[in-house]
């Protein structure tokens, strides 16, 4: 089978998790904010790295590895005031693409290699994701008009839970096509 894309899922794994584990500690007042604020930047280098690999034998990979790093920029980029909320619905567009190419183009590789099973729940995966970025943009235009910004936020709560659903799966998906690619 193919190292680079195993390689590649498998890096992508460990940094979905690290990053799992750098929100946790970010609770922790203070030092809890560095440690996980220094952490993230690892694990986020990490998944760019197995991206890369993966972009390497996998061009849908090369461009999502290219749409992470205009997501960064686009991250730092929603804090302005007022312009900020045009880069922060861009953020959410550019993370379902991303989402998107990966689970669609390691779909097929996956099944070439006869790895079905784990193929189909790529589908699932980038689906769920789909809804969480249209209900993303549709909460944050609503969380901008005062009066409909509490239920925007009710609403959110629900949606983070989807998110995490998401999340999991995504996880699930890279470690198991890492194994089957392996």
């Amino acid at each position: 089978m193919n190292t680079n894309i195993s390689n590649g899922m498998k890096k992508m794994f460990i940094a979905q998790i690290g990053a799992i584990c750098c929100t946790v500690i970010m609770i922790i007042p203070i030092i809890g904010a560095i440690i996980g604020g220094i952490g993230a930047i690892v694990f986020a280098v990490i998944s760019l790295i197995g991206l890369w690999a993966i972009g390497k034998e996998v061009p849908q990979c090369k461009t999502a590895f290219i749409l992470t790093l205009v997501n960064a920029i686009c991250s730092v980029l929603s804090n302005i005031p007022y312009l900020g909320v045009v880069f922060q619905l861009a953020g959410y567009v550019l993370s379902f693409l991303v989402v998107y190419l990966v689970c669609t183009s390691l779909a097929k590789v996956l099944q070439d290699a006869g790895a079905s099973d784990v193929a189909n729940s790529a589908g699932l995966v980038w689906k769920l994701n789909l809804v969480c970025a249209i209900a993303d943009v549709v909460l944050a235009l609503l969380s901008l008009i005062p009066i409909i910004k509490i239920i925007a936020g009710i609403l959110s709560f629900i949606m983070a839970i989807v998110a995490i659903v998401a999340g999991i799966l995504y996880i699930i998906f890279l470690y198991k096509g890492s194994k089957a690619l392996a």
